[in-house]
């Protein structure tokens, strides 16, 4: 087996990718645009009900013509929240003229009083045949520190970006929510190249949730879940195998070795993107399939975490 490591550091954010941001307005392929409505805005207070969230349209169309997949990338920048605030922050697309959601990309995260925080939610939307979609920039804002309206301000430099046009092939999967304990595979993604393809990229997120407190949800301590302490130690690395034709790996590059970061329990809830931007296609190996997965890891001497759902964590491999 190969062995070949990438650190998409040097090499610079997938979502960034040959890519200049615009003024408002409807962007063009591989040109961000950036938000209408930047400016301070109230957050809802603790207690209010997950339907009952205030959604703010911030902007930034993006149109994905009928029959296409688009990779959209969008960064929501804010500043200045009063309080420990939890943003959400999502890619609706929707048919023209209609308010329903067709397709949605999410993430979200606290962020801390009176600091700079920068959201990165990114995938793969794909039109109908029959019609367009417009795809824009939407978010929530949640007082966590006190049941009452607090405030925050998203900033102008916030976008949304069509990354490469027309993608020419992608199998994406979105994880559903699970307990980490010790390790698991996030966001599993099996991947054919096409013929013409010398290379694939990749992408892995995950949004997690720090156990703590009383038994909740995924985060039971009769599954195992330490609950007790102040923070999750949460490893990622994004894997991507190419197999040979009897199933076996042929090579496998990965974006660095496995990276930890604290989230403590008063941030709770947070968001981890990886990516590669340059996987080989290897003459070598006998097929052209691709595995890829989020390797997640919880530290034993930290508190275990949840991985979000609903769209909040997203895995593709993909040929522009």
């Amino acid at each position: 087996m190969r062995m070949a490591f990438i650190r998409g550091l040097a090499v610079g954010m997938l979502a960034l990718a040959a890519s200049t941001v615009l003024g408002t307005g409807e962007a063009s392929a591989a040109a961000g645009v950036r938000i209408s409505a930047p400016g301070a805005y109230s957050s809802d207070p603790s207690s209010t009900p997950s339907g009952a969230k205030t959604t703010r349209s911030l902007g930034a169309l993006v149109v994905v013509p009928a029959g296409s997949t688009r990779y959209l990338s969008s960064k929501l920048e804010v500043d200045d929240a009063a309080q420990v605030t939890e943003v959400s922050h999502m890619i609706y697309c929707k048919r023209p003229g209609e308010s329903a959601v067709f397709a949605q990309l999410v993430s979200g995260q606290n962020v801390l009083a009176n600091r700079a925080a920068t959201l990165l939610t990114r995938g793969f939307v794909t039109a109908p045949a029959d019609t367009a979609l417009d795809c824009a920039v939407y978010a929530q804002f949640v007082n966590h520190a006190a049941d009452a309206r607090g405030s925050i301000t998203v900033l102008a430099a916030s976008y949304l970006q069509d990354v490469f046009d027309d993608i020419a092939a992608v199998q994406q999967s979105f994880s559903p929510s699970m307990l980490v304990n010790t390790e698991v595979r996030a966001n599993p993604v099996t991947f054919d190249a096409p013929a013409s393809a010398t290379a694939v990229q990749a992408i892995g997120d995950v949004s997690i949730t720090v156990c703590y407190g009383s038994d909740g949800g995924l985060c039971q301590r009769s599954s195992g879940a330490r609950m007790d302490g102040t923070s999750s130690f949460v490893g990622t690395q994004l894997v991507v195998n190419q197999l040979d034709a009897d199933g076996s790996v042929c090579r496998t590059t990965t974006n660095g070795p496995l990276t930890g970061v604290t989230v403590t329990t008063t941030v709770h809830h947070y968001r981890i993107n990886t990516w590669l931007t340059d996987v080989p296609v290897d003459t070598a190996c006998s097929s052209r399939t691709f595995v890829s997965y989020t390797r997640t890891t919880a530290n034993a001497n930290y508190n275990s975490f949840k991985i979000e759902a609903n769209n909040q964590s997203v895995g593709a491999v993909f040929a522009p």
